[in-house]
Parts: structure tokens; C-alpha cells; sequence
């Protein structure tokens, strides 16, 4: 077979460092903490960010452009994102962006204008930017090679955990809230929660230890500008984007959605699948180490196809419960996987890079997802049905994603084994 193009410089080659032998190390252990602990504050409070702001007078367009507005931020972030994860002290980096998380939540219990949402929306989305490129990329630097899929896998349960908890305890405080203090009342309940969990994050970032990279690795790096976007990368993460813009509508509408089409106990929902993602992740990883990522992807997309045609033809909470499960076997399935490729498709000095590279194209679905949500649900909202049709067109980015694939899935195999021959 031809050798891929754009093979690896040397000084790359020289830059496959030794790695830990367990999965189960004290940094890797750290990183799981840390995604819980910002998964559950990100998870208490963002999928009742299009109801707050719509609590604060925002239109449906305004409400999609807010809840996307995140995560374009991040993307905007991410120039200076991957030269930062090759250049700067990790940890340094961990106590910024949760020191960060802390404030932001504050922030949000403080403001209660548009103007004012907008601006620390603006500041969480920086946040974010950076705190999911820095995790997933200690967490690789931590794993054996050869355990690459089924470590991050387990990682994911963090996310997972937090997908489980922090949905239902959002509902459960705003309502406590809104009891005793009146409808603003819940949000900030909600705002300071989120804020102390952050508090409790600053506990594994003080006892992680991120690898560091030499001066003579950051040197093989090259120039910053070098270090925003992984070309060898984009295949993998561009199919994870459009895996992203189907997610995010899960995650930002299910509230509203549940409520047009009069259904109770949506927060079963959450807690359902991220249960399924607890499973399906860490078995996703083993099967991504041993049938390689590709092979995996294809059934996740099928199986969230399913979930989103449920969802939209739903006649009781049962079927949307049922939706959780499919929809999470196969997030939950090709979302490791993803991960696995873009990360092992260049040598570790360049994880950072790669999973920069990655975050760019999710950030970018987690944006135009809401946003154009947001278009559709206001050009459908006079029928009645207009949330359980925007997930008829979530399979739309699906079946994009497995066009993309299968044109790329040649070339993602011979990058990922060029990159394992070189590390050895």
C-alpha cells in the first residue's frame, strides 16, 4: 500500500515518549475527577440555559444563538488552545480554567439582564475552550498506546456520571428554589451549586501530574501557528462534528420539547441515558482497540438514526424513554472511538494538537447545532410540533457523518498504523 502523504517529520518520530503502563494511574484518576466535577456543573446548568434565557425575555432565535454561543466562543478559542496545550505548564492550565468555572458561575447568580447573560455566557464559553481540549489530552498522555481506546472509554465515564446526576439535580434545585425564592431564585440556586462543585475540582488538580514537555519536544512542535490544527486529525473530528450537532440537540431542547408535547419526568430521560453511557463507553473502547475505530462509528450513527426517529414520532414518555437508550448506545459507542482516532493519528508530543483539532469541529457542532435549532423550531413553532420536528432533521448531520467516513475511512486506517509503526 502507498505510504500516506504528509508522513510524519523526524523530530516527530523521536518525540514518541514512554508512557505509563496502567490505565489506572494517579493522573489519569485526576483527569476523571476533573471531567465528573465539570461535567456536573456543566450538566446542572446548561440544559436549562434556553429556559432561563428565555425567562429573561429572549425570542426563540435568541435563545438558539445563547445556548450556541458557548460553544462558538470555544471555537474561537482554539488558535490559541493547541499552542497552548504544547507550550504552556498542564496543570498551570487546570487551575486557570476551573479557578475560572467558579467565577463564571457567580457571575451567572449575579446578572440577571440579556446584556449581562450574554457577556458571561461569552466567559464560560472560554472556559470550556479550553478545559476539554487539556483534559482528554493529560488523560492520553497518561495511557499506554496500546490501551488507548479502552482508557478513554473509561474516561468518558466521568462525563457519563455527570450526564446521570447533573440534569436531574438542575430540575430538582431550580424547583427547590423556585419554592422558597421565586423563579430567579431557582436559576441562582442552580448558578451556586454549579459554582461549589467547581470548588471541589480544585482538589485532583492540585494532585494530578501532567506530563511536561521538554524544551527540546517543544521545539520538534514547531511554531505556534503549526500547532492549531491537526491535518492528519480532521477526517475523524469532522465526522464528530456532525455526531455533535445531532447530540446537542438532545441536550438543549429534550426540556422544551417535553413540555409541547405535554410528557412529565423529561429529567428520567438524562438520567436513562447517561446510564447507557456508562456502559456502552468503557465496551466501546475495548471494541475500538480491537476492530479499530471505524468499525465502530458505523452502528453508532444507525443506532442514534433510531433514537432521533423515536423521539420525533413519540406518542408517551415510554418511547422517549426507549429513544435514551438507542440514542445513548450510540453516542456512546462512536464518541470514544472518535476520541481514540484523532488522538492516535499523531505522535504524543502532538496529542495536544490533535485533540485541538478535535474540539475545533465539536465546538463547531455544538454551535451550529442549537443555532439552527433554534431557526427551526421558530419556523415551525405555529404548528404545535415544532421541537419533535427539529429531531426529524437531526438525521440529517447523521447521515453526513457516514458519507464522510466512508470517503475517508481508507485513509484514517493507514494514518493511524503509520503512527503506530513510528511510536512503535
Amino acid at each position: 500500500m502507498k505510504q500516506v502523504q504528509d508522513g510524519l517529520a523526524t523530530q516527530e518520530r523521536l518525540a514518541c515518549c514512554e508512557q505509563e503502563s496502567t490505565v489506572w494511574n494517579r493522573t489519569f484518576i485526576c483527569a476523571m475527577l476533573c471531567q465528573l466535577f465539570i461535567g456536573l456543573s456543566q450538566y446542572i446548568v446548561n440544559p436549562l440555559v434556553s429556559s432561563y434565557a428565555a425567562y429573561l425575555g429572549a425570542g426563540p432565535k435568541l435563545v438558539g444563538l445563547l445556548t450556541g454561543l458557548y460553544f462558538g466562543v470555544s471555537l474561537l478559542l482554539r488558535p490559541v488552545t493547541g499552542p497552548a496545550l504544547v507550550r504552556l505548564d498542564k496543570k498551570i492550565l487546570l487551575f486557570f480554567v476551573f479557578g475560572m468555572g467558579i467565577i463564571v458561575n457567580f457571575l451567572y447568580a449575579t446578572f440577571d439582564s440579556i446584556p449581562m447573560f450574554i457577556a458571561v455566557r461569552v466567559l464560560h464559553g472560554v472556559q470550556f475552550g479550553l478545559v476539554g481540549s487539556l483534559l482528554i489530552t493529560i488523560a492520553g498522555d497518561s495511557l499506554p498506546k496500546e490501551k488507548m481506546g479502552s482508557g478513554l472509554g473509561l474516561f468518558g465515564i466521568g462525563n457519563a456520571l455527570s450526564m446521570t446526576l447533573g440534569p436531574t439535580i438542575g430540575l430538582a434545585i431550580r424547583s427547590w428554589g423556585s419554592v422558597n425564592y421565586g423563579e430567579g431564585g431557582g436559576y441562582r440556586a442552580i448558578f451556586y451549586t454549579a459554582a461549589g462543585i467547581m470548588v471541589f475540582s480544585l482538589i485532583p488538580c492540585f494532585l494530578a501530574r501532567p506530563k511536561k514537555c521538554s524544551k527540546e519536544e517543544i521545539a520538534a512542535a514547531g511554531a505556534w501557528y503549526k500547532n492549531i490544527i491537526a491535518l492528519p486529525s480532521i477526517p475523524c473530528a469532522l465526522c464528530n462534528m456532525f455526531f455533535s450537532i445531532a447530540y446537542s440537540l438532545l441536550n438543549a431542547y429534550m426540556v422544551p420539547y417535553s413540555v409541547e408535547r405535554g410528557f412529565s419526568g423529561i429529567s428520567m430521560f438524562f438520567t436513562i441515558y447517561a446510564l447507557v453511557l456508562l456502559v456502552s463507553r468503557p465496551v466501546s473502547g475495548r471494541l475500538t482497540d480491537k476492530f479499530g475505530p471505524t468499525a465502530i462509528i458505523y452502528p453508532g450513527a444507525a443506532l442514534l438514526i433510531v433514537g432521533f426517529l423515536l423521539i420525533w414520532r413519540a406518542q408517551s414518555m415510554t418511547a422517549v424513554y426507549i429513544a435514551a437508550v438507542i440514542s445513548s448506545l450510540g453516542y456512546g459507542s462512536a464518541y470514544p472511538a472518535f476520541q481514540s482516532a484523532c488522538l492516535q493519528s499523531m505522535p504524543p508530543v502532538r496529542r495536544g494538537v490533535a485533540s485541538n483539532t478535535n474540539y475545533v469541529f465539536v465546538d463547531l457542532g455544538l454551535f451550529i447545532g442549537p443555532t439552527l435549532g433554534g431557526l427551526v423550531i421558530s419556523h415551525y413553532l405555529e404548528t404545535g410540533h415544532a421541537y419533535s420536528t427539529l429531531y426529524l432533521y437531526g438525521i440529517i448531520p447523521l447521515i453526513l457523518a457516514v458519507v464522510v467516513l466512508t470517503v475517508f475511512r481508507k485513509y484514517i486506517k493507514c494514518r493511524l498504523k503509520e503512527v503506530a509503526d513510528i511510536c512503535g
